[in-house]
């Protein structure tokens, strides 16, 4: 699960980075865009500006030129050769001819000192000095002359980046007045009309465009970056509900198994935490620490497809059992297998009772085949169980479970996980030695199952076997055993039924005189009483009228627990030989 949360975080932060890029990338378009669109409305003011310049121009041009009254301002054109250029009035005024160029240049400057835009004339002949072209003019003269088209270029003039714009006189008719001693033919371009326009006010008006366009776009950009970061932690939250899920049903899983077998009770959590502590003196990271708890909290989940005769039968397996009971592994690893939450750990429970000498199940793998995280919580797995009371064995001491882990070292279990296993589970504290006997209704029905006697309630002679090893079995100072003589004789006078009534009815009464007490019917005919203090049984406390009436003999031996040392089944079949 933390895996999915980094990737989700990679996921969004590519997303974030590419959502920078694109917004920036778009800023960069739309200020390419800008400039663009500023450039041509300011080729559209050169064009309307020089269009309205040749208007004039030709409008003089159509009249023949116009004449002015001669001022300080407005003298005679020197270089206008033509007759009758200059005149008097009837009324003494003098007048001079303006031709269409010495008129276009005298609107111009007064234009120009208006509005700051600058037209000039200018030919690669010229009459006039102040036609004489400048650098830029002289160069787009000659591209001009060969392509007969306009130019135009953004530049520099002075320290001021503006536009020039260049169109070409073609020599009209109206022109050969003035141009026809010049060489000139109709057709012919004779000169070229320049328009330069400062880009001050149109970059004023970029830059002001380009502040509100980066404006929206930084809005933009915060909204989207809200927008994924509202996703990312919609998407963290999911997977924070999927890994409370994953925790619900890890827990419930546990639950479920414990119900089902009381000796796994407290197992799974134990072996995921030594397994989590083993991986931390490995120098395993967190994330596979939580891991290996989790596999270890469900490592037996496959023990729900054993039947309750063989789980929970309160003895030692034989072959077929053993063989059946080792299905758990891949029961395990096939259930975790197929929920997605759980498919991380399916490997680590699949190896977990595989040894490195070949010698484990269900797979017999050996060596390096067996995966690292599968070897710890084999380790624990072993520990937690020599650490534990079964109902058939007594649990080992902790540095008993501990020897014994040492002396498999490289033979049954890597040599790094046994060293690590025999640092820190040697500092731990092993839990109080939990009774195995039933608290629950439902454990009682399943404990009845194997321990107690169909016929009379009473417990079974197998109730020995779990009682000896129970942790308070050292409270029993004597057991009291009580034969029943004459009962064969009596099934066949009075039939079998009526004996099965007899011994129900006798061990009802044992129930009676010793309640809370352990009562065992042993081998048919015999019953055992586990007492706590050292009371000398009274014959006749057992010895029913009724019984002497059938002909029933009752005898009672008493064993004294401290003295025969009487620990086993075994230890106490040899006792009652000898009474």
């Amino acid at each position: 699960m933390k895996k999915d949360k980094k990737q989700l975080f990679r996921i969004f932060a590519t997303i974030g980075v590419i959502w920078t890029i694109f917004v920036a990338l778009i800023l960069v378009y739309l200020t390419y865009q800008k400039y663009e669109q500023v450039k041509e409305l300011a080729l559209l003011e050169a064009k309307t500006s020089i269009n309205k310049d040749i208007a004039f121009r030709k409008w003089v041009a159509t009249h023949g030129g116009v004449y002015v009254p001669i001022t300080a301002e407005l003298l005679p054109n020197p270089y206008l050769k033509v007759k009758h250029r200059d005149l008097n009035t009837t009324t003494g005024v003098q007048l001079t001819l303006i031709n269409p160029a010495y008129a276009l240049r005298q609107m111009t400057e007064q234009y120009s000192s208006l509005y700051g835009i600058r037209s000039h004339l200018s030919s690669d002949k010229n009459i006039n000095p102040k036609n004489i072209p400048d650098s830029w003019e002289k160069k787009s003269l000659k591209t001009l002359l060969k392509t007969r088209q306009e130019v135009y270029e953004f530049h520099t003039v002075g320290n001021q980046k503006s536009l020039s714009y260049m169109i070409p006189f073609f020599i009209k008719s109206e022109c050969m007045k003035c141009h026809a001693d010049q060489g000139y033919k109709i057709g012919d371009i004779r000169g070229a009309l320049t328009i330069t326009l400062p880009m001050n006010r149109y970059d004023d008006v970029f830059q002001k465009g380009l502040i509100t366009t980066a404006l929206i776009l930084v809005w933009v950009w915060i909204l989207g970056v809200l927008s994924f970061h509202w996703g990312y932690k919609s998407s963290v939250s999911r997977i924070q509900e999927k890994i409370d899920l994953y925790e619900q049903n890890l827990f419930s899983l546990v639950s479920l198994i414990e119900q089902r077998d009381n000796y796994t009770a407290g197992h799974g959590r134990r072996v995921g935490e030594y397994s989590r502590l083993v991986a931390a003196q490995m120098g395993l990271s967190q994330e596979i620490q939580e891991e290996l708890y989790r596999a270890g909290a469900l490592h037996d989940i496959g023990k729900v497809s054993i039947p309750d005769s063989i789980l929970l039968k309160p003895g030692l397996l034989d072959p077929i059992e053993r063989t059946l009971i080792e299905e758990h592994v891949d029961a395990g690893y096939a259930l975790l297998k197929r929920v997605d939450i759980f498919a991380s750990i399916a490997e680590i429970v699949r190896y977990h009772h595989e040894r490195l000498d070949g010698s484990g199940y269900p797979h017999k793998i050996s060596g390096d085949a067996i995966p690292l995280l599968s070897q710890i919580m084999a380790v624990s797995d072993c520990f937690d169980a020599m650490t534990t009371n079964r109902i058939y064995k007594g649990r080992k001491t902790l540095q008993e479970a501990l020897e014994e882990l040492r002396s498999v070292r490289g033979i049954k279990f890597r040599a790094d996980v046994i060293d690590a296993a025999l640092i820190t589970l040697s500092t731990i504290s092993l839990e109080v030695a939990h009774s195995q006997r039933p608290t629950t209704p439902m454990e009682m029905e399943r404990f009845s199952y194997f321990y107690k006697d169909s016929l009379t309630g009473l417990y079974t002679s197998a109730y020995l076997n779990f009682l000896f090893f129970e942790p308070d079995f050292s409270q029993y100072r004597q057991l009291w055993f009580i034969n029943l003589g004459n009962i064969g004789h009596f099934n066949k006078i009075y039939g079998w039924d009526k004996g099965d009534d007899l011994l129900k009815h006798y061990a009802q009464m044992l129930q009676e005189y010793c309640p809370q007490l352990p009562i065992i019917r042993f081998q048919g005919d015999d019953f055992i009483i586990f007492r706590k203090d050292e009371e000398i049984p009274n014959i006749d406390d057992f010895y029913a009228q009724w019984l002497k009436e059938v002909g029933i003999t009752v005898s009672v031996s008493v064993i004294m627990l401290d003295e025969k040392m009487v620990s086993n089944l075994e230890t106490l079949q040899s006792s009652l030989a000898k009474r």
